[in-house]
């Protein structure tokens, strides 16, 4: 039955964040949304956004000129295809992990169903939270560059209050994809991880590092694979990262 076999919660382990992302991998419906959002995407920018990219960087201009503008246009169209790629994958990922993690694996039909009236909560949970740990990033760096010396302490300062505020909104996403409002699932993760902060920090670390190296492995073996490499890499890694990610969420809640 899902994820987890009908396991509670509360017996959720790093074990299990670590794990779960391979179970995952298994998963069709799963792997193929996923798989399919990475390529489609990558295609539609490059054959639309970066020849008409191209066009009004060199219009008729020489062939240097045109050199230059395709290399801009790359750059640019590998930059939109990364972010918009990112939205979509990001938006199905939650919400079928949050089906998978309650009950039996969902088809992609009821993922994309369900995505139907979540994605707006999902987005409105991720802009106030990025929204919030940019604002401190961006004030603190800026504090810091008009202190001169002092500057240093409050770089740290702001560093501290990043990691404290992104925990304490790091299940606002999740939320949403159970189907909370976007603010409600704000103000959810905030009071949900009171008490769980050094739970939260440990797990993130330490699956962090190993999906570090794994992705970086990943990464450097598929990249030899034209098209299909980089969109099958970043498969992988996205079921480890929201296998963990889900897997710290019901666990922290179910507590």
């Amino acid at each position: 039955m899902g994820l987890y076999g009908g396991r509670p919660p509360a017996q959720l382990t790093l074990s299990d964040a670590i794990t779960t992302g391979f179970r995952m991998v298994l998963q069709p419906n799963f792997v193929i949304p996923i798989l399919a959002i990475g390529v489609v995407v990558n295609l539609v920018v490059m054959a639309a956004f970066v020849p008409f990219l191209v066009r009004m960087i060199a219009g008729d201009s020489t062939s240097g000129t045109l050199l230059g503008g395709a290399m801009i246009a790359g750059v640019f169209g590998a930059l939109i295809a990364s972010v918009i790629g990112g939205i979509l994958l990001n938006l199905y990922g939650q919400v079928w992990a949050t089906m998978a993690s309650v009950g039996e694996a969902p088809t992609m039909q009821a993922a994309f169903t369900r995505l139907g009236g979540r994605w707006m909560s999902i987005l409105g949970a991720g802009l106030i939270s990025a929204v919030a740990t940019l604002g401190i990033m961006v004030v603190g760096g800026l504090l810091g560059a008009l202190l001169g010396a002092l500057g240093i302490l409050v770089i740290l300062v702001a560093l501290v209050a990043v990691i404290y505020v992104g925990a304490r909104l790091s299940l606002a996403g999740w939320l949403a994809a159970d189907g909370s409002a976007a603010m409600d699932a704000v103000r959810g993760s905030w009071e949900l991880t009171g008490s769980k902060l050094l739970l939260i920090v440990g797990w993130s670390l330490a699956y962090g590092i190993i999906f570090a190296i794994v992705g970086g492995i990943l990464g450097a073996v598929l990249g030899f694979v034209p098209l299909i490499g980089p969109a099958l890499s970043t498969t992988v890694g996205s079921a480890f990262g929201f296998g963990a990610g889900v897997t710290l969420y019901r666990r922290v809640k179910g507590a």
